[in-house]
């Protein structure tokens, strides 16, 4: 009984090279950048991935059938409340992917937690993008297998279109009646990411409107897509409409948004709480400076005064950041850091080879538990039939 026989039976179409990626994707957000990354580490060797938006099956059963019919050997999700829910579903080795909001907010919620713990329990790999993830997951789950947990940092790969932001700005009425009036090139600080209540993408504008009031020059852009309707609706568009000094524009594609940071003076983050903001680590490998909340997930990834500044309140804020439209050599410093920093520690090809790694160790699984099925059959039965 030689292993070609064992896996031909179990997979009588072939051992599985075919896996599905689960993340939210209508929305281009951080998630679907890493989800995406992810799957071309896994192309590029020969595996064929299928993306799946978990919220386009209409229950955990469609989900199933889709899996047996395409003849699916492994799963990788994103999220372990939104992915995780649909991967348990499964009798397939899966590797969950703590994202930032199912560990740092869901787990609240008792109910969630039920549920992200049997993800947990059931999952062959947990990926943690940082040791303060990590860290938290075994406060959560105290009992998890050490050997499950995979500390597998946010690779960065940024490409950078011929999107002009100034032009753009310039075809704003507000802001181009400003700029005209005062014959000064904006200074533009960007905040980027989806529109949802973690993000706290208010949080500065009061702060952002003072000091416009007292330098026109400076502006708040606000780049991302409405990811909570109840929350644009009642908090985000009345906060931002008719501001003086703040600029919303809907989410655009990757491409432009790395072109927008490279223009911008330097990148914001508002971030309630954070798993690993992508959009920090990808102004780091572009070379604008980070203003970034001093939360975990920040600090994970920010020394503050060397790779980037942290703020406790909208007061440091605006005393940090004036300080740095102020002090240039400053300016260089934090972004030669930060650019050594995401080359160093968030590199594509080591995260190619960790995620490789557990794909691996899945298929070995695969093999180990079809044999041992395989050993209970009678000698003289036809495994091949």
């Amino acid at each position: 009984m030689d292993e070609f026989q064992i896996v031909s039976h179990r997979f009588p179409r072939g051992m599985p090279h075919t896996l599905i990626l689960l993340s939210p994707l209508a929305k281009r957000g951080g998630n679907y950048c890493t989800i995406k990354r992810i799957r071309n580490h896994l192309k590029s060797i020969g595996y064929k991935c299928h993306l799946e938006d978990p919220k386009l099956f209409q229950n955990h059963d469609e989900f199933v059938r889709m899996v047996d019919e395409d003849n699916i050997g492994i799963l990788i999700g994103i999220h372990a409340l939104r992915t995780g829910a649909f991967m348990k579903a499964s009798n397939l080795p899966y590797i969950v992917i703590l994202g930032g909001t199912d560990i740092n907010e869901f787990s609240k919620d008792s109910h969630s937690l039920d549920i992200m713990t049997e993800v947990i329990t059931k999952a062959k790999f947990v990926v943690c993008f940082s040791s303060t993830i990590q860290d938290k997951a075994l406060a959560l789950w105290p009992n998890i297998s050490l050997s499950k947990l995979a500390l597998i940092p946010q690779a960065v790969h940024t490409c950078v279109s011929s999107f002009n932001l100034m032009s753009y700005l310039f075809s704003q009425p507000e802001v181009n009646s400003l700029m005209t009036s005062s014959f000064q090139k904006p200074v533009v600080f960007s905040l980027i990411g989806g529109i949802r209540p973690v993000k706290n993408s208010t949080y500065l504008i009061p702060t952002f409107q003072e000091w416009h009031a007292r330098d026109k020059r400076i502006l708040l852009l606000i780049v991302g897509p409405k990811l909570d309707e109840h929350y644009c609706s009642t908090v985000f568009e009345p906060a931002v409409n008719k501001r003086p000094g703040v600029v919303y524009i809907p989410g655009l594609p990757m491409e432009d948004t790395h072109a927008i940071m490279s223009q911008s003076f330097a990148v914001v983050n508002t971030s309630d709480s954070e798993g690993m903001c992508l959009a920090i680590l990808e102004a780091m490998h572009i070379g604008v400076p980070v203003l970034a909340r001093n939360i975990p997930g920040n600090k994970a990834i920010i020394q503050d005064g060397v790779t980037g500044l942290l703020y406790d309140s909208p007061q440091e804020f605006i005393e940090k950041a004036e300080s740095l439209t102020q002090c240039p050599d400053a300016y260089v410093t934090l972004t030669k850091n930060a650019k050594e920093y995401v080359h160093t520690y968030h590199n594509l090809e080591d995260e190619r080879k960790k995620y490789v790694s557990l794909v691996e160790c899945c298929i070995k699984d695969i093999l180990a538990s079809v044999s041992s099925v395989a050993k209970s059959v009678p000698v003289h039965s036809d495994i091949t039939a």
